[in-house]
């Protein structure tokens, strides 16, 4: 294929820029605008790493205690699944979070 054929392509795609798109690793992800249950604009993220880190520490504390570390391992994989699901934004007014 030829470029002048790729350019066509990528301008009946839309994607004639996407070389020079990049995601931003700089920009932390903006909150929403307003709370999706009451509407009000004060949205602030969970912060999720100080419970996790404590979480690990915890599990792999009480798996090396009782030198269980494979069953801690496993624990610890099935808490960080839970941790990255867990929602990301709470409303201060209502306390909704998603």
């Amino acid at each position: 294929m030829s470029d002048d054929e790729d350019d066509a392509l990528n301008r009946l795609y839309g994607v004639e820029d996407a070389e020079f798109a990049r995601p931003s690793a700089t920009e932390p992800a903006k909150p929403p605008e307003l709370c999706e249950q009451c509407g009000s604009p004060d949205v602030r993220s969970v912060r999720k790493l100080p419970s996790y880190a404590l979480f690990l520490i915890i599990v792999f504390g009480l798996g090396l205690a009782l030198d269980q570390m494979l069953a801690a391992f496993l624990i610890a994989i099935s808490g960080s699944i839970f941790f990255l699901i867990a929602p990301r934004w709470r409303c201060a007014t209502c306390g909704h979070q998603w």
